[in-house]
């Protein structure tokens, strides 16, 4: 987390291309200064702009001090900095701008995505993508990384856009927080400063909460569990903390025992906080170089398998499903023409029945295609209007309940484990007992595939070898325990 001397830094970075300037110049003047949060624009312009025209209009009306970003520049509280044509900003470590030369064939610069995905990265929770008007894609992939963070996501509603290309795209993969005007969304994001006030926002764990809070808070995950099954008492505080603060700002209330009031008089509301607690996100070869580094280790594994023979893979908290059919279109890939002849089994589970529901259809909009390769996406989907099938071969490998990981029960040792972005969520002791399960699930020499925040701890480092510890790939190791 970067750190403004007493205060977290909230890092906004807003992504915009053509009608972008005029969203700014509604934006701008509506902000307030709060002491902690900075702001980074990465609007697309030709190598040719003028960025000092640019630099005036924004100033002009902006109430923060607008200034364009320079090599190294220290992110400090309110101040916009405009990153200029021709390079690209990303945040790096100590808090500061990085300013990357584009390749000579790029149309228009800065990268939306890039800066994005540095601010997932380095602001975590603390980071807010904002995308206004403009056409194309830009800023979808790095809108997947601020909300894997538990970032924030704010996006120009089209009908008040110019161009409605970037804003739609992100709208259609579900990754929008809000859809807003632009005024309203300055008024989002000073409201949200407000909120940062507020005990239970101010409270990073439960360690902070006083008694009574805590007391409360350990009675609402209680009832939680009593009332949709879920148990989120070995999941971290912090995170729980986060998102039930941002519920309660929603509802607009301010304190842990109004909003255990509201949910007696309001019994639904339990169901709506176990949603928002469950992490149900995903996207197709997530993290695309890590399944590029994957890729030999599963050609390794196939090598050992007779024809005929079976290979099951599971992936635990797969959400809506991208991830179990990214999986079986890498083993379409190795295999080639004797893929019918194995007997595969892609088993995905998650808590979130809406989830699984939709990985069940395998149907997803356009912008959640947009990122695959273009002959992956020929190869293994039907284009059906403004949505993508997957080929019916590839769902019929996949298989999909709902179910609990920590509760969970395979009834056969699996090839592989894909289990990523969940871990981190947990406390040690809960993660400890998953990566137990997961090696008594796999088979000798079976694959561990994790996020890249995430780690085996002491307990894995005993029970698997890493194969390339910077992508989380491991080995089951072959004694019995």
């Amino acid at each position: 987390m970067l750190i403004n001397k007493t205060n977290f830094l909230r890092i906004v970075g807003i992504g915009a291309s053509a009608g972008g300037l005029e969203a700014l110049n509604q934006l701008l003047p509506l902000l307030k200064p709060d002491a902690h949060t900075v702001y980074i624009i990465a609007q697309h312009m030709a190598r040719d702009n003028h960025i000092d025209l640019v630099l005036r209009l924004l100033k002009r009306h902006s109430t923060i001090p607008v200034v364009v970003a320079t090599q190294n520049d220290l992110l400090v509280a309110d101040q916009v900095f405009l990153i200029p044509a021709g390079v690209t900003g990303v945040v790096i470590e100590q808090g500061r701008l990085q300013l990357i030369p584009i390749a000579s064939d790029d149309i228009s610069s800065p990268s939306i995505n890039a800066l994005f995905k540095s601010i997932a990265q380095h602001a975590r929770q603390h980071g807010i993508g904002i995308i206004l008007s403009g056409a194309g894609t830009d800023g979808l992939s790095g809108c997947h990384a601020i909300k894997a963070a538990e970032g924030k996501v704010i996006v120009q509603s089209v009908a008040s856009s110019q161009l409605g290309g970037m804003p739609g795209a992100v709208i259609s993969a579900n990754l929008a927080d809000e859809i807003l005007l632009p005024k309203q969304i300055a008024q989002w994001l000073n409201n949200e400063a407000d909120c940062s006030q507020v005990s239970t926002s101010a409270a990073a764990s439960s360690a902070k909460l006083n008694l009574d809070d805590a007391e409360i808070f350990q009675q609402l995950l209680q009832t939680v569990l009593a009332a949709t099954g879920s148990d989120f008492c070995a999941y971290k505080e912090e995170t729980l903390l986060r998102r039930l603060n941002r519920r309660m700002a929603t509802l607009k209330i301010k304190s842990l025992l109004d909003y255990q009031i509201y949910t007696k008089k309001n019994p639904d509301e339990l169901h709506e906080l176990q949603h928002q607690f469950l992490i149900s996100l995903s996207s197709f070869f997530r993290d695309s170089e890590s399944f590029a580094a994957l890729k030999q280790y599963v050609n390794a594994l196939l090598k050992d398998k007779a024809d005929g023979s079976s290979i099951r893979i599971w992936v635990p908290a797969c959400a809506s499903g991208e991830e179990c059919y990214s999986w079986t279109m890498l083993l379409a890939e190795a295999l080639g023409s004797r893929f019918s002849d194995y007997s595969i089994n892609v088993i995905g589970s998650d808590l979130n029945a809406q989830a699984i529901a939709a990985a069940i259809q395998g149907r997803y909009p356009q912008a959640a295609v947009r990122d695959i390769a273009p002959d992956i996406l020929e190869r293994y989907f039907d284009h059906d209007g403004q949505y993508f099938s997957v080929k019916s071969y590839i769902r019929q490998a996949c298989h999909f309940h709902v179910e609990d990981v920590v509760n969970s029960h395979l009834l056969e040792q699996v090839d592989a484990i894909s289990c990523r972005n969940l871990l981190i969520y947990m406390k040690s002791e809960l993660q400890d007992n998953l990566i137990k399960k997961f090696y008594d699930f796999l088979v000798p020499g079976g694959l561990l595939f994790l996020g890249q925040s995430e780690s085996i701890g002491l307990i894995g480092n005993t029970l698997f070898l890493p194969l390339d510890y910077y992508h989380r790939i491991y080995r089951r190791k072959k004694f019995n325990k």
